[in-house]
C-alpha cells in the first residue's frame, strides 16, 4: 500500500471514529478522543473550528474540530512532509467538555511536532505559533517579525494577517512552559485570538456577532464571569457559524 493511500486511510479511521461517537450521541471529549488517534503521525494540529449551543428544556453543546496532519511521503527522490487538513462533523457533548475548549475557538487544542514536542488544551495557542522560531519553517524577517516559507504560507494564511511579532513568541514560549493558554498580544485589553478575540471579530463576523449577542442577553454568557467554569446558559435558539 503507497504511504499516500495509508495517510488518506489513517485520517479516514480517525474521522470515522469521530462521525460514529457523535452518531451515538454525546462524545465523551472528541479533542482527547481524535488525539489519541493521531499519535501515528509525526505531526498533527487539532483546531476548535466552530461552537455551537441549541436551547432547549436542557441545552445541547456542540463542537467542530479542524484537523491537519502531516505525514511522509518520497517525491522526486526526496523524502517531504505532506500536510492535510480535514473538518469533523458536529460532535455533540457535554456541558463539562463544552466549558473546557469554548474560549478557544480558531485555536489549538492539541499538537504534536516532528521534534515530538506536544500540547494538550491547557496550552492551547494560535496557529502555527508551534512552528515559530524553527528554521525549518521560516526565519525572523525585517521589524522582528516572524516570516514563514512559501510552502508553509498556509499557517501565516491561519492567522489571518496576524504577524508573529518576537515579544509576542517570548509570551507564548513562557506560557506553554507553565501550562497556560496564549491568546496571542493584548491589545487595548482585548486578547487577539480565541472566541473574544480581535482576530475573531475580523474573521468570523457572523460568529463573532451571535457571541456577542449572547453575551450580552439576559442569561449567563459564553465565558460569562458569573459562572465559574464559563459554561453557557439558556440564550439564543441557536448560536453557531
Amino acid at each position: 500500500m503507497s504511504d499516500n493511500r495509508v495517510r488518506c486511510t489513517a485520517i479516514a479511521f480517525v474521522l470515522a471514529a469521530l462521525t460514529l461517537s457523535a452518531g451515538c450521541g454525546r462524545a465523551s471529549d472528541p479533542v482527547q478522543q481524535a488525539r489519541r488517534q493521531l499519535e501515528r503521525y509525526p505531526e498533527f494540529t487539532l483546531i476548535i473550528e466552530d461552537l455551537k449551543v441549541e436551547d432547549g428544556f436542557f441545552p445541547d453543546y456542540f463542537l467542530r474540530l479542524r484537523i491537519m496532519t502531516a505525514s511522509g511521503q518520497r517525491t522526486a527522490g526526496k523524502d517531504t512532509l505532506m500536510y492535510e487538513t480535514r473538518m469533523t462533523e458536529w460532535q455533540e457533548v457535554g456541558e463539562e467538555v463544552f466549558a473546557r475548549y469554548q474560549r478557544y475557538l480558531g485555536m489549538v487544542v492539541a499538537s504534536k511536532t516532528l521534534d515530538g514536542q506536544r500540547s494538550g488544551p491547557r496550552q492551547a495557542h494560535p496557529p502555527g505559533y508551534q512552528y515559530v522560531g524553527n528554521s525549518q519553517y521560516g526565519s525572523w524577517g525585517g521589524g522582528g517579525f516572524w516570516q514563514f516559507y512559501g510552502q508553509y504560507a498556509f499557517m501565516s494564511a491561519m492567522l489571518g494577517g496576524h504577524r508573529i511579532g518576537r515579544g509576542d513568541y517570548n509570551d507564548y514560549r513562557s506560557h506553554r512552559a507553565s501550562g497556560r493558554p496564549h491568546y496571542g498580544p493584548t491589545v487595548q485589553g482585548r486578547q487577539t485570538f480565541g472566541t473574544a478575540g480581535t482576530q475573531t471579530q475580523k474573521t468570523r463576523p457572523g460568529f463573532y456577532q451571535r457571541y456577542r449577542q449572547r453575551s450580552a442577553g439576559g442569561g449567563r454568557g459564553f465565558a460569562s464571569s458569573r459562572s465559574s467554569t464559563g459554561s453557557w446558559g439558556r440564550g439564543s435558539s441557536r448560536f453557531g457559524k
